[in-house]
């Protein structure tokens, strides 16, 4: 899909926002979304350790609508609600799934700060997991940015605590871009840093390569798991290993892919 031009006629932006948002909520109610799942594993052996589940639009008018896309209207339009539910809808009906083939993996949804502003948005979760059981809490995993916390601190926060005192983990997506900072690390309740894909494609620089392994020390010391992302050749997991890197994520491992298709690639 073409997007649209910054110069583009507003009135033209408008009308392709409002039109996305007409389908989007039309995908959502009558099942048109996908969710997509990309492994996060260990280097050195290889191993599945968690799942990120992607939402996928591809609709019969719009073709395929991009996340960034989709989700920047559903924010605007007041869908990122509805949205998010359809997808944990989604994420648990194939969670059984996912842990008949990888019984301890986690599987990670992104979630926005608009959703997490909400003062009941942990007791929805907490209530649409423990319909399925609530053991499965333990496998399963918020991702967030730290901009989240912009939106509502003290709600976002307390909703964060909430879903980890049943069992949830939480990611801070993105490390080390925009608002990122080490100083906010010790008031942010995560179990996990992804560090963002920038990281891996500057590794031939040294300041880059310093500065990522001391994340992976500050991670250590912390008693926190960091991911890398964007990890795509096997030259790169071997300096990442170099450093000290024990998780990674990327197109090297695999690309985000349906789960019936990541379990047949993943068969062997």
């Amino acid at each position: 899909m073409t997007s649209i031009p910054h110069h583009a006629d507003p009135t033209r932006a408008e009308l392709r926002q409002a039109r996305v948002a007409r389908r989007l909520e039309h995908a959502i109610t009558a099942g048109g979304l996908q969710v997509y799942y990309q492994p996060e594993a260990t280097l050195h052996p290889p191993m599945l350790v968690s799942l990120e589940a992607l939402c996928r639009w591809h609709d019969s008018e719009l073709n395929l609508v991009t996340p960034d896309e989709f989700i920047a209207v559903a924010e605007a339009r007041g869908l990122i609600i509805p949205l998010g539910e359809e997808i944990w809808r989604l994420v648990l009906n194939d969670l059984p799934t996912v842990l008949q083939r990888w019984p301890h993996a986690r599987v990670a949804v992104n979630v926005s700060g608009l959703e997490l502003a909400q003062p009941d948005y942990a007791s929805k979760v907490i209530a649409a997991v423990q319909a399925r059981g609530l053991h499965l809490a333990q496998h399963l995993e918020l991702e967030v940015t730290e901009s989240v916390f912009h939106t509502d601190p003290a709600t976002v926060k307390q909703n964060l605590v909430d879903l980890k005192a049943q069992g949830f983990t939480v990611a801070i997506d993105d490390f080390g871009t925009g608002q990122s900072s080490l100083s906010r690390l010790h008031t942010l309740p995560f179990d996990k840093i992804k560090m963002d894909k920038s990281f891996v494609q500057a590794l031939e620089d040294p300041t880059a390569r310093a500065i990522l392994k001391a994340m992976i020390d500050l991670a250590v010391s912390l008693d926190k798991v960091l991911v890398v992302e964007g990890l795509e050749t096997p030259a790169q997991s071997a300096m990442l290993q170099s450093l000290g890197c024990q998780f990674a994520q990327g197109y090297w491992l695999s690309a985000p892919l349906p789960l019936a298709q990541l379990l047949s690639s993943l068969q062997a």
